[in-house]
């Protein structure tokens, strides 16, 4: 039993769930061989329901409970068309040892069919916290997983996480308001997230409702980070972008899209903070540098400046050394790991291992939403309420992504001021994500560039919420 819900009940339904994902995943599968690993738990009960299911297919199916039987049976299993992985799912709190162990890594080593999981890889930790997620533990590496009512922080957070391949969260009905009270659980940006900031314009709009953002970015050699910031915010329905850079770059700046009105950033900080009058949002940091009086500035805009800020790259590492003076309620903080790291004087690999930990903790102290940039961003608000970004491609570790994601970010927030913080900025990391998935598989990963993703953005405002 759990949540009121009966244990046969549940089990049914993880069981179909694993059969739908072999119909549309692995469908060959059904007409050849597939074998079943059950382990002595719930996931091995579930394992043994789909095989039973399995066997009024075509499919010959190879029910293997007992890991004694292994040297009788691996021949077999290595021939298959398809393993499915039910030998240890939520319940694992300690690495694979012995024959399990010896299993796992003659698979990994030896098998070259797809693997689909059941809830989670083997060997993989659902917390991503115990010592089953030490670096040499042992995991099954899997094409897919499904994984049962809601998503494991193991899944996206544990150094083993790539073990999960493609991942798909399949309800079997356990009521929402148990998953929401369930601490062990992430909440997923969802399309439906994004849906409410897409909702069409009305016929009467003009540009000064959809917001006005300043864009205090570049530098001597980094003027793109201002045009692709500022770019990617009008590209996302702000209604006015004004670019302030230095007048180094101002004819640049200016030069590289004809929407785009531009100012030359005054030496003053406080002659500054007077040109972000008319502006309804702040996007400060792409390539300003990292010079002493770029810092002062930004320390000065950031205290002074009386609108919602998007901080981002050298706007953060002003703060280096003084994290204590980084305070912006109501603003977005979006650092990558290496930013993060410098923030809190620790390694990357540090930040990399802890990251939720990192990402809730500067929320906290900044009353900021920040997003931990990375394969599977997170999204954490100062009160510890969580998101992660499911949607992403490895094409986007490109130059300029990061600079692309503050002007979504800034060009939503313009659109939606009074939007929950939290949710609009979850919108648009998904909407980030997923531009960068089209632009990959339209372009393919290595040939992608920054600006593909802002290219993208209509395709993917259409896959979340076609007219």
């Amino acid at each position: 039993m759990a949540a009121g819900v009966p244990s046969a009940a549940l089990m049914r339904h993880a069981a179909a769930a694993l059969e739908a994902a072999i119909e549309r995943d692995f469908p060959a599968a059904l007409a050849g061989t597939i074998a079943v690993l059950c382990g002595p738990g719930n996931n091995g009960g579930d394992g043994r329901l789909l095989a039973e299911m399995l066997a009024a297919r075509p499919a010959q199916v190879l029910l293997l409970a007992d890991p004694a039987a292994w040297p009788r049976l691996r021949s077999e299993v290595l021939a298959c068309d398809l393993v499915v992985d039910a030998l240890f799912g939520t319940g694992l709190l300690r690495p694979l040892r012995g024959p399990f162990r010896d299993l796992v890594l003659d698979l990994n080593q030896n098998f070259r069919g797809p693997v689909l999981a059941a809830d989670l890889p083997s060997g993989l930790s659902a917390d991503a916290q115990g010592p089953a997620d030490a670096p040499d533990a042992a995991v099954l590496r899997a094409s897919a997983t499904v994984t049962f009512a809601a998503p494991k922080r193991g899944l996206y957070l544990s150094p083993h996480a790539a073990a999960a391949g493609r991942i798909t969260v399949a309800p079997i009905g356990i009521p929402a308001a148990a998953l929401a009270a369930a601490p062990a659980h992430l909440r997923l940006v969802q399309p439906a997230d994004v849906v409410p900031f897409l909702a069409p314009r009305p016929a009467d709009s003009h540009k000064g409702r959809y917001g006005h953002v300043f864009v205090l970015a570049g530098s001597l050699g980094k003027s793109g980070a201002a045009v692709l910031a500022s770019t990617a915010a009008l590209r996302m329905g702000a209604g006015l972008v004004t670019a302030a850079v230095p007048g180094a770059v101002q004819p640049i700046v200016a030069a590289a899209l004809p929407e785009l009105m531009t100012e030359v950033l005054p030496a003053n900080p406080a002659a500054a903070a007077i040109l972000l009058k008319p502006a309804t949002v702040l996007a400060l940091g792409p390539g300003l540098g990292q010079s002493p009086a770029v810092t002062a500035a930004v320390r000065h805009l950031v205290r002074a400046a009386a609108l919602p800020c998007v901080l981002d790259a050298d706007g953060l590492n002003a703060f280096h050394g003084s994290r204590d003076l980084l305070r912006l309620p109501g603003g977005v903080l979006t650092p990558h790991p290496g930013e993060m790291a410098r923030l809190f004087d620790v390694s990357s690999a540090e930040v990399q291992s802890r990251r939720l930990y990192f990402a809730q903790r500067l929320a906290a102290e900044t009353g900021a939403v920040v997003v931990l940039k990375g394969h599977f961003s997170l999204i954490a608000a100062p009160d510890g309420a969580t998101f992660i970004n499911p949607c992403d491609s490895p094409g986007m570790a490109t130059a300029g992504a990061g600079d692309v994601l503050t002007g979504f970010i800034a060009g939503l927030l313009a659109q939606h001021p009074q939007a929950p913080r939290l949710e609009l900025v979850a919108a648009a990391v998904y909407l980030h994500g997923l531009s960068g998935v089209l632009a990959a598989r339209r372009l393919g990963e290595m040939p992608m560039i920054a600006s593909d993703i802002t290219a993208s953005l209509p395709e993917a405002i259409r896959e979340v919420a076609p007219a």
